[in-house]
C-alpha cells in the first residue's frame, strides 16, 4: 500500500513538471477542455512511470548526477517514444526535445530530485527566492501557445490553474516525505514493464514503424551505461531514494506558493502588453542542444568510471 501511495504521489510530481508546467491549459482553438477523467488517466500514466523510475534507480544503484541523468533520459524516451510518438516527429531534433531537453532536466533532475532536497535543506528565504525564480520562468514559458497557434488560457483561468496545481504539488511532496523509500516488488515491476510494452506495441509501433529501429538504439545506450555503472558500484551502496525522505519544514512548503503568484503576475504583464514573446523558440534553442550535451556527458562519465 505504501509503495502504491508513493507511486501515485510521485506520479503527480512528474505529471506536474511534464504536463501542467509544460502545456498549462493550452488547447486547439474551439477544442473542448479536458475532462476530469482525462486528467486522472494522465496521472495514472505518470504513476506507472514513477514506478519504473524507482525500479531503475534501485536496480542500477543510482546515487550520482550522471547516473540520474541517464535514468532521466530513459524516462523521457519511454514517455515520448513508447507512450506517445513525438520522438519520431521531427528527427533528428525530436530525439532531444522533449525527452532530453525537458523530461530529463526538468521533470526528473529538478522537480523530482532537487526540489525535495532543497525543501529539506534550504532556508525559507532561499525557497521563496527559488519559487520566485521558477515563477518568472513559468510566466515567460506560459505565453508560448500564442506562437504555436494554440488557445492560451485567460488570466483568471491561468491563476486558478497555477494555484491549484502547485497546491497539489505541495501535497504530493509532503506525502512522499512521510513515506518510506519504495521497494518495488518484482511482480509490480514486471506488470509495469508489460503494460508499457503492450501499449507501445498496440499504439506507437503501428503509427511509427521507424521506432522499431530507433528506440532500441536510444534506450540501449542508456541501459549499457547503467549496467557498467552498476558493475562498478558496490552492492551495499545506497541509492538516491533514501535521501528524499523525512519530514519537510512546513514553512518551506508554503514558500512554494510564491511560484504561482509570480507566474500569474508575469503572465498578466504579457497579456496587457500584447507582446507575443518567442518563449518557445528561446527555450527550444537552449534546451535542445543542452539536453543532448548533458546526456553525452553522463554517458561518458558512467562508461569511463
Amino acid at each position: 500500500m505504501k509503495t502504491l501511495l508513493w507511486c501515485l504521489a510521485s506520479g503527480y510530481v512528474l505529471a506536474f513538471y511534464s504536463e501542467f508546467l509544460f502545456y498549462g491549459q493550452a488547447s486547439e482553438p474551439g477544442a473542448p477542455s479536458p475532462a476530469v477523467v482525462d486528467w486522472l488517466l494522465l496521472w495514472l500514466v505518470y504513476a506507472l512511470m514513477a514506478c519504473l523510475l524507482a525500479a531503475l534507480i534501485r536496480r542500477y544503484r543510482v546515487r550520482g548526477l550522471a547516473a540520474l541523468l541517464v535514468v532521466g533520459a530513459l524516462y523521457g524516451w519511454m514517455l515520448e517514444g513508447m507512450i506517445v510518438a513525438t520522438v519520431y516527429d521531427d528527427l533528428p531534433w525530436s530525439v532531444s526535445f522533449t525527452a532530453l531537453a525537458w523530461h530529463m532536466p526538468v521533470d526528473v533532475l529538478l522537480g523530482w530530485y532537487w526540489v525535495p532536497r532543497w525543501l529539506r535543506q534550504a532556508s525559507f528565504a532561499r525557497m521563496a527566492a527559488f519559487s520566485a525564480g521558477a515563477g518568472v520562468l513559468w510566466g515567460f514559458w506560459a505565453v508560448w501557445p500564442w506562437q504555436a497557434g494554440l488557445q492560451p488560457p485567460d488570466l483568471a483561468a491561468f491563476a486558478l490553474f497555477a494555484l491549484a496545481t502547485v497546491g497539489l504539488l505541495i501535497l504530493a511532496l509532503w506525502l512522499i516525505s512521510r513515506l518510506p523509500p519504495p521497494l518495488i516488488a518484482p511482480g509490480l515491476e514486471k506488470a509495469a514493464w508489460a503494460f508499457l510494452l503492450l501499449w507501445y506495441a498496440a499504439n506507437t509501433l503501428p503509427e511509427k514503424p521507424l521506432s522499431l529501429a530507433l528506440l532500441p538504439v536510444l534506450l540501449g545506450s542508456g541501459w549499457w551505461a547503467l549496467r557498467r555503472h552498476r558493475a562498478a558500484t558496490p552492492p551495499e551502496a545506497d541509492d538516491i531514494l533514501g535521501g528524499l525522505y523525512g519530514p519537510l519544514p512546513g514553512h518551506n512548503l508554503m514558500a512554494l506558493f510564491v511560484w504561482p503568484l509570480v507566474a500569474t503576475l508575469e503572465y498578466a504583464l504579457w497579456m496587457v502588453s500584447g507582446w507575443r514573446v518567442l518563449s518557445n523558440v528561446v527555450l527550444y534553442l537552449i534546451l535542445t542542444p543542452g539536453g543532448l550535451l548533458a546526456y553525452l556527458w553522463a554517458l561518458r562519465r558512467l562508461t569511463r568510471s
